[in-house]
């Protein structure tokens, strides 16, 4: 009798295990909530307009990206007579400093007259404004 006694003390210790294990590992499988990435504050426009190398600059928009540098992107139209590509920096600056140097390029030739937006990539720390703005095609 103290065997059939032991095999079930020992199936009893068994079902506990099993269960134990199998209510750690529901437990582990149970989605999370999920968690939403911060939203990234929306770019404002900033006072720009220019014309450098017969690109004319119609527009801009920069802020924080969400993981604090800047971003941002602007509205630049073609006014040469031919199609061509734009590499175009756009140089912010707040109370006489220099807080960054925004640059992007179009992602095809655009024809004379056409307007596009061109994104810009991260240009260093972001620095609240009122911004002065300078803007350069960077190659011809």
């Amino acid at each position: 009798m103290p065997g059939v006694v032991r095999r079930a003390g020992f199936r009893a210790l068994g079902v506990v295990a099993v269960t134990l294990l199998l209510g750690f590992a529901l437990h582990l499988s149970r989605p999370e909530a999920p968690v939403s990435p911060p939203e990234a504050p929306s770019p404002a426009a900033v006072p720009a307009r220019g014309i450098d190398r017969e690109w004319e600059l119609s527009g801009a928009r920069v802020g924080d990206d969400g993981t604090g540098f800047f971003t941002g992107e602007i509205t630049v139209t073609n006014q040469a007579g031919r199609a061509r590509t734009g590499l175009f920096r756009l140089t912010l600056s707040v109370g006489g400093r220099k807080v960054a140097d925004l640059v992007g390029r179009t992602e095809s030739a655009v024809a004379p007259g056409v307007t596009v937006v061109v994104e810009l990539g991260l240009g260093g720390a972001f620095v609240p404004g009122p911004y002065a703005v300078e803007f350069h095609e960077a190659f011809a």
